[in-house]
């Protein structure tokens, strides 16, 4: 198809010059160029002026009104013919666009011959006339948007509006992309352009780019738009597949600023494809592009650690019609993760992340190889807390939190408000005891000679069992019930029905739970007498040789009750933050990823833990307003005053009915006054005593437990630093400096990051399932 801008009627305006690419000179605007009328034609004075922007809606059964014929723009050899705006019902008549012997004749710019003619603009019926627009010319039309493109000659059907009157160009279809609907446009800005054109290229079935741009003046003039799948494909992968839309699509459009009105027009172009249009765009990269406002929510939501999965769903909820997939939320979200490395290493990027978002941190390396092997961090606020609040202490590790496939060791520690807090966090590249030593030694070297735990609950890891007892060898070692539980379920279900484990879960419940030696004993040997009866005898070798005999002071009540724990029996509240922390992070992410998840945890508990001290010092719950609580009340934490009552409501019934001991495992385990001394009280009408109770629920606030001055001077500490440098020899100076400088300006770190781990579980040696598996089951298939 060639141009659109063939003949020399353009944009309301007769002209003699030739438009189109050679119309203006590279760069600079025609000064010849007269001004365009674009919304009306010139005509005789005093008559009306037909708008070409606008189109109204027509009825095609209508009769057709004469009303431009009788006395309408033209008359006998006037500007529409034999009376006419256009002759029989018109634009031009057969005269042409002035009649007979108008201006155009029989040779003029409607007749015969003329503008349209039976070749030109309009043929019998002028500007519309019988055949219209292409009178048996060539013509490009489109019939309907969502419709391909038609090329016909056709003088009949495809004029700008034929009988139909005036505003109907192609038939009964409704203007689209066409070259008289953009020659007769103008748009107030490119924006307003180019959303205009893509509207009714969608509509159409394809998509409209920017190929390329031209300033004039210093700012842009010209735009040259052209179909997504013009040009050529020009791949240089060699390891991908790769393919591609593109056709070498001709379709282009030249769009013109204006420059004396600040407007934008299209100058020239080329409405053709070479390839079918779509009903589908999905798979059209440019509509789904992301707006403004889009992209502002994806990086609030990013910032906020959310996976792209949910920040996906959460942006088609908004607009469902969006042709927008997942992949296209994590390409976004992988750019903005990038932008915020800022080409730094892995290594660079974490310590970088670390030092400004307030974290303490270490790290061990490899020697020779400065291959990172652990790393150690606390945020800020955890210290705060930790320091304050060192009573108890929990450790566990969770795994598939990084890319490096290391476990991930969480500390967790908690308040006398009942509230858990995260102590610090450990990444190592082995579970061996060498490596928590070095873990637990950084933890402790947090609480400055601070009170030390005095309790501490993990799992039966024999590596960090042995740990928990080198660094803090004064502190109760607790085994979690709850891991226990899962192991003897793991080991001996198989060996019962439903009917009979829910039995044997109940005995091995009681005998967990015993209150005393002598209870406990009863139970154990109640159990045994059961199983032997049954035949299950190894279910009990399992559980007496794995863990009652040698660790059971380490779960069983009638021991650990004996002890401080504040109600801690297991480990729960580590696998808590477990969870916690996997709502954020997503499977193997980067490891400045995950302290940034860790920093926006630790500053909502730190907000949480303050506000629960204030409602325990001032809000007074309606089952605490009792005498007995009056000395207690705002002074400490809701969580022991709810204990108590507990204690008292429990209790006191049972001691009166049997005339028995309490067994004080309240008073033992949480330090608070157990049934037997609250039964004192209330005999004696005098309230409990501040004094009684331990000082772990008293404390509602953050200020350390300190021990000793932690107060720091720099200048003296700096000074003992210059004094030892200057004793080494300058070449080991220089390698000193280099580290200080490494720690102080981490984007400058020469570290390498961890090797991805395989196997990261050292394999237990004694005491634990192997030997059951592989020596316990052979020695007791020759006993029974």
């Amino acid at each position: 198809m060639s141009s659109y801008w063939d003949g020399n009627y353009i944009f309301g305006q007769y002209s003699s010059e030739k438009w189109g690419h050679e119309s203006v000179p590279s760069g600079v605007p025609d000064s010849n160029e007269q001004e365009e009328v674009v919304s009306s034609i010139q005509g005789k004075q005093n008559s009306p002026f037909l708008d070409l922007n606008k189109h109204p809606p027509v009825d095609e059964t209508a009769p057709v009104d004469d009303s431009y014929h009788a006395s309408g723009y033209g008359g006998d050899g006037g500007y529409g013919g034999d009376g006419g705006y256009g002759g029989d019902g018109g634009y031009g008549g057969d005269g042409g666009y002035g009649g007979d012997g108008g201006y155009g004749g029989d040779g003029g710019y409607g007749g015969d011959g003329g503008y349209g003619g039976d070749g030109g603009y309009g043929g019998d019926g002028g500007y519309g006339g019988y055949g219209g627009y292409g009178g048996n010319g060539d013509h490009q039309q489109f019939i309907s948007p969502g419709t391909p493109y038609v090329h016909q000659n056709n003088s009949d059907v495809g004029g700008y509006g034929g009988y139909g009157g005036y505003g109907r160009y192609g038939g009964e279809a409704a203007p689209i992309l066409d070259s008289l609907y953009l020659k007769k446009t103008v748009f107030n800005s490119l924006d307003e352009l180019k959303k205009r054109i893509q509207e009714i290229a969608n509509a159409d079935g394809f998509v409209i780019v920017t190929r390329r741009s031209k300033k004039i003046g210093g700012r842009t003039g010209r735009v040259w738009l052209e179909c997504d799948r013009g040009g050529e494909h020009q791949s240089t992968a060699t390891l991908r597949k790769a393919g591609s839309k593109k056709t070498g699509c001709p379709f282009y459009l030249l769009a013109f600023r204006n420059h004396p009105y600040e407007t934008w027009e299209i100058k020239d172009g080329t409405i053709e494809h070479n390839h079918e249009l779509c009903e589908d765009l999905s798979a059209h990269a440019f509509v789904r592009r992301f707006t403004p406002s889009e992209m502002k929510l994806i990086e609030q939501l990013t910032a906020q650690n959310m996976e792209p999965r949910k920040i996906f769903q959460t942006i088609r909820k908004q607009d469902p019609d969006r042709f927008h997939v997942q992949k296209d939320v994590q390409n976004v979200v992988a750019k903005i993760r990038a932008e915020q490395r800022q080409g730094l290493t892995p290594m660079q990027s974490l310590e970088n992340v670390l030092m400004k978002n307030d974290f303490i941190y270490e790290i061990r390396e490899e020697p020779g190889t400065e291959i990172v092997t652990e790393i150690f961090f606390l945020h800020r606020d955890s210290r705060v807390m930790w320091r304050a609040f060192p009573h108890v202490m929990m450790i566990d590790a969770t795994y598939k939190t990084n890319l490096y496939n290391m476990p991930f060791i969480q500390i967790v520690g908690m308040t006398p408000t009942n509230k858990s807090f995260i102590i610090a966090h450990a990444v190592v590249s082995k579970e061996r005891g060498d490596n928590f030593v070095w873990v637990l030694e950084r933890v402790k070297s947090m609480l400055d000679e601070c009170m030390e735990p005095r309790v501490i609950l993990t799992d039966r890891d024999l590596a960090l069992m042995g740990a928990c007892a080198k660094v803090f060898p004064d502190a109760s070692r607790l085994l979690c019930r709850w891991h226990i539980q899962q192991n003897v379920m793991k080991h001996c279900k198989g060996a019962f029905t439903d009917d009979d484990w829910k039995k044997f879960m109940s005995f091995w419940g009681s005998l967990i739970e015993s209150p005393s030696i002598p209870i406990y004993d009863y139970h154990l040997r109640n159990m045994r007498k059961r199983l032997v009866e049954c035949k299950r005898f190894r279910v009990f070798k399992y559980v007496y040789d794995n863990w009652l005999k040698d660790y059971k002071e380490m779960f069983v009540f009638a021991w650990t009750d004996k002890r401080r724990n504040f109600g801690n029996r297991t480990t729960n509240r580590v696998e808590s933050q477990h969870a916690n922390l996997k709502r954020y992070v997503e499977d193997r992410t980067s490891l400045d990823r995950v302290v940034g998840c860790v920093r926006d945890i630790v500053e909502t508990q730190f907000g949480e833990i303050r506000k629960t001290f204030r409602e325990s010092i001032e809000k007074t719950m309606k089952h605490h307003k009792h005498p007995m609580f009056q000395h207690l009340l705002g002074k400490v934490s809701h969580k022991a005053l709810d204990l108590l009552h507990g204690e008292a409501i429990r209790k006191l019934d049972v001691l009166e009915r049997f005339n028995s001991s309490c067994g004080c495992q309240m008073w033992h385990s949480c330090g608070l006054p157990c049934a037997c001394r609250i039964e004192k009280y209330m005999r004696e009408e005098r309230p409990i005593q501040l004094e009684d109770i331990d000082v772990f629920w008293r404390k509602l606030n953050f200020q350390s437990c300190k021990l000793i001055d932690d107060s720091l001077d720099v200048v003296e500490e700096l000074d003992i630093v210059r004094q030892q440098l200057q004793s080494h020899p300058p070449a080991q100076q220089k390698s000193l400096l280099s580290k200080i400088k490494a720690v102080l300006t981490p984007t400058k770190s020469t570290k390498k990051p961890p090797v991805v781990q395989q196997n990261t579980r050292v394999q237990q040696t004694s005491g634990v399932e192997r030997d059951f598996e592989n020596s316990i089951f052979e020695f007791l298939k020759f006993k029974i």
